[in-house]
């Protein structure tokens, strides 16, 4: 297949461009390349490599712009994301479009890159697809590209794509002195136009939203909602297809078009008046959802966002958060200032690792202990508890990170027999007795935002610190108290000319 389409390919190519594929790569250059990735490629990988190992230097793009890449420069690219994988690979937000193709990560050692574009991006072949994708799917991924498509549902069908796009003349062929390129339609370049075109590229998701309910749903505009339409998105079907919605402060009083929105995966609704989620509950891609300082109350609708992970319901009236036991991929919740008083139902939440709370007293406390999955814990009030129900916390085996904010407290034994705690934040806080700090095995960071510590000096006593974040006159307490370098490059607040020199001459001399 790979084969027949390449003849006519060249042909076309011939006509726009001087010859700039490759000779062929040999089966054991392909092996070895597999060997080192420990990936198989795809049968069709294959071929086109067994008819062109990549293109040269001075070639315009295969891809639209874009190298197709030799061997060594597939492995090369490759490395890079694998060596990163491990600290990075679930990184920032990942969006599959559509749903359920591509698995939703920054980095996938799986991810064949066979394009790139010089600045962190690549075109790949996915060779470990979500449960609805297919192996050998064509996508994009990178520093930049936080939504990832499916580009072709296989490679035959992308080159197949590009040699049509030839055909129509959807293309423009650029130059810059020596150098030739050419462009889909009028792109600068082809990764930024993936939003704008219908894809899998030949065999596209059909939209199910019919001509007759985009009329009614225009008709049925209320004038603010119409006025946010056609002011922030130009047309109603932009609107719709946007995977991405940002209505904050919009005064909004209900949320009723965003019932055709199935598209959606990232909705912020924050400081609005909003009473009633109903239009959500078909938001079934919908993974971030903020709905922070609305005067909702009813969760109930969003019991049905199975892929949802993030939520904030901060500053809402939300008192039962029953719903969110349906929502088996919650990952994030925060729920400061609320109504709920009973968390006892979030250990039903299996996949949450990072919460954010306002505690009101030791029986939330020991509801909270129980989550045994919780990774982040962020505390921004604590009312009625005493010294002794803080030990509650020592139940929390995976916790890495842990924040106060808004608190006071006398010290922080709880932790004192951690050993997964890394990250420390204290914001607004005091905390009298830190010794605490000083002994955990495993903390690499502390960070102090308008906070205090009694005795600061036993932070110098932690034989794992790294990062110290704070005022300058706490690193300027700190900086000859460790034996050993100690990052302080960020400081928190204001500093003199004068400190200021003091603070660049500490990160010369110790190359911060």
């Amino acid at each position: 297949m790979i084969q027949l389409i390449m003849e006519k390919f060249k042909v076309q190519l011939d006509e726009l461009f001087s010859p700039f594929l490759n000779p062929p790569a040999s089966e054991e250059e392909i092996q070895k390349v597999e060997n080192e990735m420990s990936i198989k490629f795809p049968d069709e990988l294959r071929e086109l490599y067994l008819l062109h190992n990549g293109e040269n230097e001075d070639g315009p793009g295969l891809f639209f712009g874009m190298p197709f890449l030799p061997l060594n420069d597939v492995l090369q690219e490759w490395q890079v994301w694998a060596q990163l994988e491990e600290e990075y690979a679930l990184e920032g937000a990942s969006y599959s479009v559509p749903t359920g193709y591509i698995k939703e990560r920054y980095i996938n050692r799986n991810w064949i890159p066979i394009s790139k574009d010089f600045g962190g991006n690549n075109i790949g072949i996915d060779v470990d697809p979500d449960h609805k994708g297919r192996i050998g799917q064509v996508i994009n991924f990178g520093r930049d590209e936080e939504i990832k498509y499916v580009i072709a549902n296989q490679l035959s069908e992308f080159l197949l794509f590009i040699s049509e796009t030839i055909v129509q003349g959807n293309y423009q062929i650029e130059q810059e002195e020596d150098y030739i390129y050419w462009n889909y339609e009028n792109s600068t370049h082809f990764l930024d136009i993936l939003n704008a075109i219908e894809l899998p590229v030949l065999d596209p998701v059909s939209s199910q939203i019919s001509n007759e309910d985009t009329t009614k749903w225009m008709q049925d505009l209320d004038s603010r909602w119409e006025e946010i339409v056609q002011e922030e998105f130009s047309d109603p079907e932009k609107f719709m297809k946007k995977k991405k919605l940002y209505l904050i402060g919009k005064n909004l009083t209900n949320i009723k078009p965003l019932r055709l929105c199935t598209e959606v995966k990232e909705l912020i609704l924050t400081n609005n008046q909003l009473t009633d989620l109903t239009p959500l509950h078909n938001m079934l891609s919908l993974k971030k959802l903020y709905l922070i300082k609305n005067p909702l109350s009813d969760l109930t609708p969003l019991a049905n966002l199975k892929y949802l992970q993030e939520l904030n319901i901060n500053h809402t009236k939300v008192y039962d958060i029953t719903p969110l036991v349906s929502t088996p991929q919650l990952k994030k919740l925060e729920m400061a200032q609320t109504d709920v008083k009973d968390f006892s139902i979030l250990q039903q939440c299996q996949a949450l690792e990072s919460l954010s709370i306002s505690i009101v007293n030791k029986e939330q406390l020991k509801q909270i202990a129980q989550i045994s999955t919780l990774k982040q814990l962020f505390i921004h009030q604590l009312q009625n508890i005493v010294e002794e129900d803080l030990l509650q916390l020592s139940h929390l085996k995976n916790l890495q990170v842990m924040k106060f904010e808004n608190c006071y407290l006398k010290n922080v034994d709880c932790f004192t027999s951690s050993h997964s705690l890394r990250e420390i934040i204290l914001h607004d806080t005091v905390l009298e007795d830190g010794r605490a700090i000083g002994a955990l095995k495993n903390l690499r960071s502390i960070e102090l935002n308008g906070s205090t510590i009694g005795n600061l000096e036993v932070i110098a006593n932690s034989s794992s610190l790294k990062i110290f974040t704070g005022s300058f006159e706490q690193f300027h307490f700190l900086k000859d108290l460790f034996h050993r370098t100690i990052d302080f490059s960020t400081i928190i607040g204001e500093m003199s000319d004068e400190e200021d020199k003091v603070w660049h001459q500490y990160l010369d001399t110790h190359k911060i």
